[in-house]
């Protein structure tokens, strides 16, 4: 009884993972938008080849159905972006 209730809960909490669907869109965003500031730098571009490198992986972790993974490098991607760009701000300055 006590294994069939666990298989229960193991099943049911697969399920209520979803895609991380609004990451994925907020980190091409952010990429985005740091590739259409001008200029750039050794640093900046660091930054923003490692969000596309992590919106790559989060795209991969998504078809392989492992949402939390994906979700994560998604915010990472978003967060390395956000970076790239206040650093390319900053130089326009």
């Amino acid at each position: 009884m006590k294994r069939s209730l666990f298989i229960l809960i193991m099943l049911l909490s697969a399920c209520a993972v979803k895609p991380p669907v609004q990451e994925m869109s907020n980190a091409r965003s952010a990429i985005k938008v740091a590739q259409e500031i001008p200029g750039s730098t050794i640093k900046s571009e660091t930054y923003l080849k490692s969000a596309e490198t992590a919106l790559e992986e989060a795209a991969e972790a998504i078809r392989e159905e492992r949402y939390e993974k994906a979700r994560g490098k998604a915010l990472q991607a978003k967060r390395d972006a956000q970076t790239a760009a206040r650093i390319k701000q900053s130089n326009q300055q």
